[in-house]
């Protein structure tokens, strides 16, 4: 076989070793395991959230009773707000912060320990406390949420970093888009969560070139969730830089040059 010919073959291989396929690139491709509910719909399905060190949580009080909002703290609750009928009014405590020691502290109210516990079981508490206090029961409902989400990009992602979301949930997706979209040198078919649990850390392994993600409970991030974007091995060779046609190109004309350099001073 001809030196040509080795090396046509040696540079097509290193072509098709470098190159990164549309399948590795797009979101959501279909999947035969994509599942539905019973109206053609792609069922939203949530991870039971324990809250953790460091939440923000919300409260929010719907009551008929103004002389409630003596229980709330004047700088973290807005204008009581009376209804046009019946007067009932809402109020709403944001910035509960969980405590290193795990609890959060309710002005009027006392401390909680929160750590560990469901939304609904903290509602349980906060409302049992306010029944005791307003010595009614039905004067006053009492609602627990998240009051932020934040969690954390690193790799290859536009703009990595701490991220804050004003909501009580965001999805993956979403959390890509604001970050600015993935790298074109990122693996998409192996993005890392890792989530924080009382009892420990867990590693999540996610595919986002599958539309069956769709079904997975770690689809929608919690607070303190790290993700992590590795990068693909084509990067990490250092083969064409990653994917264009352009990059290989210079990497091979780069070896031409050095092969004929060879060759020349060979000849001598």
């Amino acid at each position: 076989m001809k030196f040509n010919q080795v090396f046509f073959i040696i540079s097509f291989a290193l072509f098709l070793s470098s190159c990164i396929g549309v399948k590795d690139l797009k979101y959501l491709q279909p999947s035969e395991n994509l599942q539905y509910n019973q109206y053609g719909l792609v069922p939203v399905i949530y991870e039971n959230y324990r809250v953790k060190k460091d939440d923000i949580l919300a409260m929010t009080l719907i009551t008929s009773d103004k002389n409630a909002s003596r229980f709330l703290s004047e700088e973290n609750t807005t204008a009581f707000k009376g209804g046009a009928n019946n007067g009932d009014g809402r109020l709403r405590t944001s910035g509960l912060i969980v405590d290193a020691n795990g609890y959060i502290s309710i002005y009027g109210l006392g401390e909680f320990y929160v750590y560990g516990l469901t939304l609904h079981e903290i509602t349980d508490l906060v409302q049992a406390r306010l029944n005791e206090v307003l010595y009614n029961d039905g004067k006053a409902e009492v609602r627990m949420n998240i009051g932020a989400i934040k969690y954390y990009m690193v790799g290859e992602i536009a703009s990595p970093g701490e991220k804050m979301e004003l909501s009580n949930r965001v999805d993956l997706l979403q959390a890509i888009a604001k970050s600015g979209d993935l790298t074109r040198y990122a693996d998409r078919r192996h993005i890392r969560i890792i989530r924080e649990y009382p009892e420990g850390k867990k590693n999540i392994v996610l595919d986002i070139t599958r539309d069956d993600i769709l079904n997975s409970p770690y689809f929608y991030l919690q607070s303190g969730d790290q993700i992590i974007i590795d990068p693909l091995k084509e990067k990490i060779s250092g083969l064409g830089g990653g994917t264009t046609i352009g990059d290989v190109t210079q990497f091979l004309s780069v070896g031409i040059q050095a092969i004929t350099t060879y060759l020349f001073f060979k000849t001598l």
